[in-house]
Parts: C-alpha cells; sequence; structure tokens
C-alpha cells in the first residue's frame, strides 16, 4: 500500500513538472521578443562596460596623445 501512495505522488509529481514545462515553453513560443530584446540590451550594456575597463589601461598612453594632463584638466574619455 505505502509502495502504490509513493508511485502515485511520483508519477503526480512527474504529471506536475511535464505541465510546467510545456507552460514555460508555450510562454517562451509566445513572448520570445518580451524575453530576447531585454536580455540582448542587459548582454550589450554589460559587454561595453567590460570593454571601456579593459581600455582604461591604454588612456592618454598612446604615443600620438601622451603628455601630462594640465591642472584641472579631465581624461579625454571616461
Amino acid at each position: 500500500m505505502f509502495h502504490l501512495i509513493i508511485e502515485l505522488n511520483v508519477c503526480l509529481f512527474a504529471v506536475t513538472l511535464y505541465s510546467i514545462m510545456v507552460n514555460f515553453a508555450a510562454a517562451v513560443r509566445e513572448h520570445w521578443v518580451n524575453i530576447l530584446v531585454p536580455l540582448g540590451f542587459v548582454i550589450g550594456v554589460y559587454l561595453d562596460r567590460w570593454n571601456d575597463q579593459k581600455l582604461t589601461a591604454f588612456r592618454n598612453k598612446s604615443a600620438l596623445y601622451s603628455r601630462e594632463l594640465k591642472p584641472g584638466e579631465e581624461y579625454t574619455w571616461k
């Protein structure tokens, strides 16, 4: 009897999990634009900031533009 109850609970859990996955897949299929556009924006902002952070090591150090900054003068880019 106890074994049957466990099997029923496992079966019910599997059916519930399957319905959740189907509902999730349907939601993604219906709203893929609403998911991908903000995700692309967030990834783009992250990569832009990562690239800026990487390039700050070379700020005002090129041979063409290397010079001492005047007092109160800001960097050419931040």
